[in-house]
């Protein structure tokens, strides 16, 4: 007799897709168009249902988790065109790309040689275009719509009806688009200068910019030759060449009116990115401006980002003076002789500079769980009291003196060490600092120890038997105080931009811009050890030494501190 329990269970589950499909075969609830997408981004993004509850969901077959550490971003995405990483392949979940039937191009696990490995979430070869209903079931049961299962390690998500119905509505709308600045054959850019720069500055930023702009432009007259004579250009080479253009948006007055100027400047002529930039000024009001209008902002120049870890829009080198700050407290918190008992002085000038050093080290130091810094703030004034250190350090003898001072101060440093502990340490910052560096005088340059986030060792690329590419070193006293903007400038262009923009192929969308810089691999620069990348992550440049000098006028640099401080 034949057992009717699988019966059953096949009658169940066609019950089940049923009501889910008929549901999502409906008409979303009467929400407006923005309504969806908010709630639906937050489905997605966050992992939580418009309820305020977080999504439910179902990995390996029966293993329950929370929505909120399994949303679909996660693996798909901020713009929903999937990932590859580590082996591992996520296709895109976008309403344009699973409306339409896929077939994979082949691939080098298709080999015969590769018949019997197994690989972790491999490409289906081909599917039949999704529905509104196909793609519920998928959503629910991990079920595709000719009838395959997923891999067990993407999430079943235990939805609702109208929650159902509101997720799918905004994987169709999401990445439908272009984004504003882009069309099928141009990207139009820009870049940011505030008025305070110096002309030397702003042309040391606009002439590799110019220049890459003017190269992208040749490149796609000599691709249009190539056409004319009959050449038939590859999928890679089809979305290689595009137009390009640059306008410089310069800001103008005191940095409450740039967000003004910024969106007189984005309604005028709308760009896909912002390429660069450069301000002597905190760069807050144009990180907002990103932020609100969604637009990338690639690298600028500055000294002062913003320091977040939820800001999407705006890519930087480094994290500016508050990671020299950072270096500082990472190195001592590594160091077997500092104890609760050990007293730590921190002394800020009173300036931007100064405050972000501080923010940086106090920031670090309580995240470690260290003991409590004695930090005072002080007038440029009021530093250059004589009495004042002294008095400073009979009141808090420091044994850690952390002096977050510009260099009118290094003239008095002998007199001041001779007055505290003789293991006494002092730390300063080479930013601050800048060329002044080296007037650290010599016979105390043993107690004197120097935040520097630059590289310290030749950067030397080569292929065999062929060309030899040696970058010089770029750790001589004799940069201190430069500002790197030209081969910043360039690394930002040629090595990590570039890259991104030719991944984007026909997908022309400020997320997913975005998405594939963050999956790239490492990159070796020219100013910096190593730009790690990873999801999210909008620091590439890590890492910060710490320094002393050594003897004479033009002093080496001796690192006492590896490039990323544990």
């Amino acid at each position: 007799m034949m057992n009717r329990t699988p019966m059953v269970c096949v009658l169940f589950i066609m019950l089940l897709l049923h009501v889910v499909t008929s549901a999502c075969s409906a008409a979303t609830a009467p929400l407006a168009k923005d309504e969806i997408i908010r709630l639906g981004e937050r489905m997605y993004r966050e992992g939580i249902l418009p309820s305020g509850e977080p999504m439910e969901a179902v990995i390996r077959g029966d293993v329950e988790v929370d929505g909120r550490s399994f949303s679909c971003v996660s693996c798909h995405m901020r713009a929903g065109l999937g990932s590859f990483e580590g082996g591992v392949i996520t296709p895109p979940t976008t309403g344009v790309k699973l409306y339409k039937p896929y077939r994979r191009p082949p691939s080098q696990l298709d080999a015969p040689d590769q018949a019997d490995r197994y690989h972790y979430a491999k490409t289906l070869v081909e599917r039949p275009a999704y529905s509104r209903e196909t793609l519920a079931n998928a959503l629910h049961f991990g079920i595709g719509p000719g009838g395959q299962q997923f891999n067990d390690v993407m999430p079943r998500y235990l939805l609702a009806n109208t929650d159902m119905s509101i997720l799918i509505s905004y994987l169709e709308l999401l990445s439908r688009d272009f984004s504003p600045g882009a069309s099928q054959g141009r990207l139009a850019f820009a870049t940011v200068i505030t008025d305070d720069v110096s002309p030397e500055d702003r042309q040391a930023l606009l002439a590799p910019l110019q220049s890459f702009i003017d190269q992208k432009n040749q490149q796609v007259d000599v691709y249009k030759d190539f056409i004319k004579f009959g050449y038939v250009p590859t999928v890679d080479m089809k979305y290689a060449f595009r137009q390009a253009t640059l306008d410089v948006w310069e800001l103008k007055g005191a940095p409450e009116t740039w967000q003004q100027q910024l969106t007189a400047y984005q309604s005028s002529k709308p760009v896909f990115a912002l390429l660069g930039g450069i301000s002597n000024q905190d760069w807050h009001p144009i990180h907002q401006f990103c932020e609100e209008q969604h637009l990338p902002c690639l690298y600028p120049i500055t000294d002062y980002p913003v320091i977040s870890d939820s800001a999407w829009y705006t890519y930087y080198f480094n994290k500016g003076y508050a990671q020299e700050g950072e270096a500082a407290a990472r190195y001592l918190s590594t160091l077997e002789n500092i104890s609760a008992e050990t007293s730590i002085l921190q002394i800020v000038q009173n300036s931007p500079t100064a405050r972000a050093l501080a923010s940086g080290f106090t920031r670090t130091w309580q995240e470690r769980e260290r003991p409590p810094v004695t930090t005072i703030t002080l007038s440029g004034e009021q530093l250059r009291g004589d009495d004042i250190l002294k008095t400073l350090n009979t009141k808090h003898p420091p044994v850690i003196l952390l002096l977050w001072v510009d260099a009118s101060r290094l003239s008095s440093l002998p007199a001041l060490l001779s007055d505290l502990p003789p293991d006494v340490k002092i730390f300063v910052s080479s930013g601050y600092l800048g060329k002044q560096t080296v007037a650290i005088p010599e016979k105390i340059r043993n107690k004197i120890y120097i935040t520097y986030p630059y590289r310290l060792t030749p950067y030397v690329g080569s292929k065999e038997g062929g060309f030899d590419f040696k970058v010089p070193l770029v750790s001589s006293a004799k940069n201190f105080g430069e500002r790197r903007i030209t081969s910043r400038t360039l690394t930002m262009l040629t090595q990590v931009t570039l890259r991104g923009l030719g991944l984007m192929y026909n997908d022309l969308y400020r997320d997913h811009l975005l998405d594939v810089m963050s999956m790239q691999m490492d990159v070796i620069a020219r100013d910096y050890e190593r730009l790690s990348f990873g999801p999210g992550q909008r620091y590439v440049s890590k890492g910060c030494y710490i320094i002393q000098l050594g003897p004479g006028a033009e002093p080496a640099l001796i690192p006492r501190s590896e490039w990323v401080i544990p």
